[in-house]
């Protein structure tokens, strides 16, 4: 039922685009749904810095919820953007490691989005010796990652 709710919604805002891409909608865990969308020219619906991707996802969960009175966890997908950026940050994540690692002292990362700090901090738990904290305020919230104390 969630799925067909979330393909109705998702055609219906592709519509006002004239566009049809390809939508695969595969259901993870009860309200939760994984959504990877794929056509040509689709770069409008990521947007810069993927801006257009979260809030289309954001639109979707809202009217998800509007229609059917209960949260669905959408991860949405487009062209293979987000998996791209999870890899891109990954590996800016174990450089940022080394440093805290090499200097044993904080190190800072730059300014990111509540999914990006999500997912460094998913990455950083897999580590034994490194920590990592959101500081800052608004934009400039970031990850801090920093040595354990033994």
């Amino acid at each position: 039922m969630t799925e067909q709710k979330a393909e109705e919604i998702l055609k219906e805002i592709f519509g006002y685009f004239d566009i049809d891409p390809k939508l695969t909608i595969t259901p993870l865990a009860e309200d939760t749904l994984d959504i990877n969308i794929e056509g040509d020219d689709l770069n409008f619906l990521i947007g810069r810095y993927g801006k257009a991707l979260e809030a289309l996802q954001t639109i979707l969960s809202l009217m998800l919820f509007k229609q059917l009175n209960k949260w669905t966890k959408i991860s949405l997908d487009i062209n293979g953007y987000r998996t791209a950026r999870i890899e891109r940050l990954h590996d800016l994540v174990k450089k940022h490691v080394d440093r805290a690692r090499f200097f044993a002292s904080e190190v800072e990362m730059p300014p990111m989005s509540p999914w990006e700090r999500r997912e460094v901090h998913l990455f950083i738990s897999d580590y034994d010796d490194i920590e990592s904290e959101s500081t800052g305020d608004g934009r400039d919230r970031r990850v801090v990652l920093k040595p354990k104390k033994k």
